[in-house]
């Protein structure tokens, strides 16, 4: 059976937890952060799941470092939505295949670990497929020696004073276009690859910011979504993961250098996923278990106004 490692700091919460689970997985418990950290140095586990609130080191801070321990592992946050700054910070770091709200649903929290154990078994196996290095040759080694063009970065949803002075103040390092409109974006998406694509996440015209961005990430598997917006939304940010797998959820006002850090990060991660896509967990989540979400029939409409764009493109 598939090994699973439970984190929480109440003995009752894992014993239900492990009741629930243990039929179909060999499952591990740590009452706290710092012993998990322990075990997971000294074991492999397929997923990892975690409680927020736990005394001496939260939830987001331990799958963090477990992820510096145990990148393959498909990590987990048990959390409430009260707990806003948590989940985005949590966001931010990468370290959270799902967040599961409390008190969870037994089939849901079921069905997401298989699907967190399937997803780490296929990119497992890519991995372990991959062609090894040529002649000791490393992949930082080879990036260095060929020169890449700069990153498309797409601007979605913002006033034409704001992007032109982010764009003044990142110089030539990337090239920025802007969209007004949903589908100003789609226009562009159609046009050419845009490597990250920056979007506010509630727009005027009534669009669900959050379907709007699954729409180009299953078109465009190699483009990298970032939210920059006001809204600072627990609802929102544990949407952009569960259903999104957002880059990075950032909160105006926010640090010129760190949006610019941001989109360079993008780039990076949109190449990455352009030279295997199928090492994406996105990607591969999406593979093995298509999305059925109460927002498909948004994303139907939505798709369709993406396939319009594309068509009067192809006339042309």
């Amino acid at each position: 059976m598939s090994r699973i490692l439970l984190i929480d700091d109440e003995p009752m919460i894992l014993t239900s937890l492990t009741r629930l689970l243990e039929d179909d997985f060999e499952v591990s418990t740590a009452p706290d952060g710092f012993k998990a950290l322990e075990l997971i140095a000294k074991s492999e586990y397929k997923v990892i799941i975690c409680d927020q609130r736990m005394p001496g080191m939260l939830g987001h801070e331990v799958l963090k470092k477990a992820r510096e321990l145990s990148p393959k592992s498909i990590r987990i946050l048990l959390t409430g939505y009260s707990d806003l700054d948590s989940i985005i910070n949590s966001v931010n770091a990468g370290e959270v295949f799902r967040y599961i709200n409390k008190p969870w649903k037994a089939d849901n929290l079921i069905n997401i670990v298989k699907l967190g154990i399937q997803i780490y078994d296929k990119i497992n196996d890519l991995q372990a497929s991959a062609p090894k290095p040529v002649g000791g040759a490393t992949a930082a080694s080879v990036h260095i020696e060929v020169e890449e063009k700069k990153g498309d970065v797409l601007f979605v949803d913002y006033s034409p004073e704001e992007v032109k002075r982010l764009a003044n103040q990142f110089g030539n390092k990337f090239n920025i276009t802007m969209a007004t409109s949903v589908d100003e974006a789609f226009k562009e998406m159609a046009q050419k690859p845009v490597s990250v694509i920056v979007s506010n996440v509630v727009f005027e015209d009534g669009v669900d910011g959050i379907s709007f961005l699954n729409t180009i990430k299953k078109e465009y598997p190699q483009t990298v979504t970032v939210i920059l917006t006001e809204v600072k939304d627990a609802t929102l940010a544990v949407r952009s993961i569960n259903e999104l797998q957002v880059f990075k959820y950032l909160v105006k006002p926010t640090d010129q250098t760190m949006i610019e850090k941001t989109i360079s990060d993008g780039i990076m991660q949109s190449r990455a996923i352009k030279g295997n896509a199928m090492a994406s967990t996105k990607f591969v989540s999406e593979t093995i278990a298509p999305q059925q979400d109460s927002n498909s029939q948004n994303e139907s409409a939505l798709r369709l106004r993406l396939r319009a764009a594309q068509a009067l493109l192809a006339r042309r």
